[in-house]
């Protein structure tokens, strides 16, 4: 029988770091704009914290937190959802409001004028 050593471990100076992550900046700003302009400001909150993890992702990447970009890309994501849902509800709200309260107004108008 012959003793065959251990193998080494991996030198850290030669291995790879993971893939940086998507960091989801960009729909995340496009989704709060979006929803500051056309619904109401309450998906604001979720933009900007989607957008605050989104800079993180690049932060944590570069310092080598390579657990910690993958989990504030994650929560970016997550976040960039909740604002792009919240923004289709309010734009469905708003186009439901405005066939319903604008044909109750041309009505009024129609009663009052006699159009």
């Amino acid at each position: 029988m012959s003793y065959v050593p251990p193998p080494f471990p991996a030198d850290p100076a030669f291995t790879t770091p993971p893939l940086k992550p998507k960091n989801w900046l960009t729909e995340n700003i496009a989704a709060t704009v979006l929803g500051l302009f056309c619904c109401c400001g309450i998906n604001a909150i979720t933009g900007i914290i989607g957008i605050v993890f989104s800079t993180q992702v690049d932060n944590k990447y570069n310092a080598g937190d390579y657990p910690g970009a993958e989990s504030a890309a994650n929560t970016a994501k997550i976040m960039f959802y909740v604002t792009a849902g919240l923004v289709a509800l309010g734009l469905i709200i708003n186009i439901v409001s405005f066939f319903i309260y604008g044909g109750l107004m041309y009505n009024q108008l129609h009663n009052d004028y006699r159009i």
